[in-house]
């Protein structure tokens, strides 16, 4: 897509379409994750969104054949436990103290 100094557009219809169809799929997603954050606690909404990374994991394995990296894992599993970590401290706090730090 990049070549040299300016920006070039795939020659292929199909090429053309797919980017089209996961920018157009990325927007319909966004749609429903806002109306959840307004009608749940952003908490909760952080982590099914942080889920995400676990399905494009899946999805690679399964459909590309491409087994990702240690270092690749080890991200996604950091990313994954701080989000859970975090949720799961608001949602203690939130139910058994009361009270704001």
């Amino acid at each position: 897509l990049i070549s040299g100094d300016k920006f070039v557009l795939p020659e292929c219809f199909m090429y053309r379409l797919i980017m089209f169809l996961g920018r157009f799929g990325m927007f319909l997603c966004l749609i429903p994750l806002n109306r959840g954050l307004t009608l749940e606690k952003s908490g909760t909404g952080v982590l099914i969104r942080n889920c995400d990374i676990v399905i494009a994991y899946g999805i690679q394995v399964v459909f590309f054949n491409s087994i990702p990296d240690v270092m690749s894992v080890c991200g996604a599993v950091l990313v994954i436990s701080s989000a859970v970590i975090v949720t799961a401290n608001k949602l203690f706090f939130e139910k058994c103290c009361k009270y704001e730090f």
